[in-house]
């Protein structure tokens, strides 16, 4: 299957060529599709029928997340410097909501982006956890139990798995020849808007989901292992009881009369 790299502008060609570059020698389509300019064109590709999609974009980056919401294949999201250095691309891409996850890299890693897409499409059979937050390994463990994925929890990488990191930032990350998703954690009275700097300065290598997301760090582990698809009914399943809850949350404010609460 293709490899689709999606950018939402040709001005960030030098970050898109550098993606194209990594994956010389595989099947990949680029396309040139913004999320606002231009949303009908979006609507018309099918991002099931690639193995993985590179989406790019700067500003408030909303294009990875909106393709993740429409599939569930593995989602790059490649921030693009233009403001603050490109922290707010950053944080658009890796703060999504519970149950729809991307996998950031760090701002114009495009060639990061394509080192890990290679990655993406090796064959594993379990996930390596690591960490010392209890809570987050709990909640990725509960679902990739739910799954069936098999996993172990470690204190150092293992080559063979797909390895679920959850990050302090109080520590430095090392480049590492594996697959790692990085799940940054951070305390609650530590949740400031300068914790946000220590993400951007350490995610220029790996994978990353959003601030102490288990859940999404966990379902990313789920995609990256669906290669022949054993796990697709699961994962659509998953995504229709997220999207109920907001069906029924609809339905009430629908129905909420707000004369009778004035």
């Amino acid at each position: 299957m293709k490899i689709l790299v999606i950018f939402g502008s040709d001005s960030d060609k030098e970050v898109y060529k550098d993606i194209c570059k990594e994956l010389s020698g595989l099947d990949v389509e680029l396309r040139i599709i913004s999320a606002h300019k231009t949303p009908t064109k979006l609507e018309e590709v099918s991002f099931d029928s690639y193995a993985i999609i590179i989406a790019g974009a700067g500003l408030a980056a909303h294009l990875p997340g909106v393709i993740a919401a429409k599939t569930i294949r593995p989602v790059i999201g490649v921030p693009c410097k233009q403001n603050y250095e490109g922290l707010d691309a950053l944080l658009s891409i890796i703060q999504m909501p519970p149950g729809i996850p991307v996998l950031g890299v760090g701002v114009n890693q495009g060639k990061e982006a394509g080192i890990n897409a290679r990655r993406l499409m090796k064959k594993y059979g379990r996930v390596t956890i690591i960490g010392e937050d209890k809570k987050l390994i709990e909640k990725s463990s509960s679902i990739l139990n739910d799954f069936g994925i098999s996993f172990t929890t470690s204190s150092s990488i293992d080559m063979l798995s797909v390895n679920l990191v959850f990050a302090s930032l109080d520590d430095p990350i090392q480049k590492k020849d594996a697959l790692v998703i990085y799940c940054p954690v951070v305390e609650k009275n530590d949740d400031t808007a300068e914790a946000s700097i220590n993400i951007l300065r350490r995610s220029l290598t790996g994978l990353w989901v959003g601030t102490n997301n288990a859940e999404n760090a966990a379902l990313a582990c789920v995609q990256t292992m669906n290669g022949e698809g054993g796990y697709t009914k699961k994962l659509l399943d998953y995504r229709k009881k997220k999207a109920q809850k907001v069906i029924d949350a609809d339905e009430g404010a629908r129905t909420y009369d707000h004369r009778k609460h004035h």
